[in-house]
């Protein structure tokens, strides 16, 4: 059995470019402050919108922090029984606030029902004011959280949240304008119903790709077939089985099998095969770390270890790299 990872440039062999972790931290210090000052907007206006776009602000206040605090968690050093690291932080922060957003959308709901059958008079202009500035204060965040969103799925996490929380304070608005300049006041909780519509879409994808890692399902835009038939591509590879793939945090994909190769094939031959798997799995499927275990087959059809010219095609390769 033989293990080995891809490069050096990161975990697993991965590289993830670093994640401006002061961005998070201020946006976090604006979110909190603009929740405080909606919430008591809407409760003066008596706009429930404005009282759960405070709410929605507010989840995403939360995301922000475990964001923060995720990227300060991933940089941990393997230690102890902690021989993955803390790559894992960042899934159970998700499924945390996945779960807060939940529990955001089903008070909204009721609330909105409740302001449906008992209607309450709502400052139109008030509710307008306060979001244009939420939506100017996310749109300001989410543009500042884009370009780490490029390269973490940490940071584009939170940076969907920021624009979830734009599109939000939009539908705000415009209930607004309904109230000030028709009196139709079921447009506050028609609007908010509409936010907790988008707030439990959000939290069921993040539920479930959390919960996909912490089952250890293959990510899900890998094709498993055409894998095993990428690895049993490579001469002189008899047959592949035991294939297990799993994803152990954000980007860093594992792979575990056996292959079996001729009788014939000797050490150096063997070695030479993982290492063209390995570059193989990480250049198409971007696994970088594998745990390859070498199986005999006496039966194999291919009774001879050929490996002339992909000994040559690897030594190419390599001395390209170097």
């Amino acid at each position: 059995m033989k293990e080995r990872e891809i490069g050096s440039t990161g975990p697993c062999g991965h590289h993830h470019s670093p994640t401006n972790g002061w961005k998070v931290w201020l946006s976090l210090g604006f979110t909190l402050l603009f929740c405080a000052g909606e919430a008591v907007a809407g409760w003066l206006s008596h706009s429930l919108a404005l009282i759960s776009d405070s709410g929605h602000n507010l989840s995403d206040a939360l995301a922000l922090g475990l964001a923060a605090y995720a990227i300060l968690a991933v940089r941990k050093p393997t230690s102890g029984r902690h021989t993955y690291g803390f790559h894992r932080v960042p899934i159970l922060t998700a499924l945390f606030n996945a779960s807060t957003l939940v529990v955001i959308a089903l008070y909204i709901c009721i609330e909105a029902v409740r302001r449906f059958l008992q209607p309450e008079t709502v400052n139109g202009m008030l509710m307008i004011w306060v979001a244009l500035v939420a939506l100017v204060m996310n749109t300001v965040i989410a543009a500042a959280l884009h370009g780490d969103a490029k390269h973490s799925l940490n940071s584009k996490a939170a940076f969907i949240h920021m624009a979830g929380d734009a599109i939000s304070s939009l539908a705000v608005i415009l209930a607004g304008i309904v109230i000030h300049y028709t009196h139709w006041h079921y447009a506050d909780p028609l609007a908010s119903m509409l936010i907790a519509a988008f707030i439990l879409y959000s939290a069921v994808g993040i539920v479930k790709d959390a919960a996909d890692i912490l089952m250890e399902k293959a990510p899900k835009n890998l094709d498993l077939a055409a894998l095993v038939e990428s690895i049993k591509s490579i001469e002189p590879v008899c047959e592949v089985h035991h294939v297990h793939v799993w994803t152990v945090g954000e980007g860093i994909n594992l792979l575990s099998c056996h292959v079996a190769l001729p009788a014939s094939c000797s050490l150096e031959q063997s070695s030479c095969i993982i290492d063209m798997i390995n570059k193989r799995m990480h250049d198409d499927f971007s696994i970088g770390h594998t745990t390859i275990q070498i199986e005999t087959d006496a039966l194999c059809n291919r009774s001879e270890c050929r490996l002339e010219a992909h000994l040559h095609e690897h030594e190419h390769d390599y001395e390209h790299r170097q």
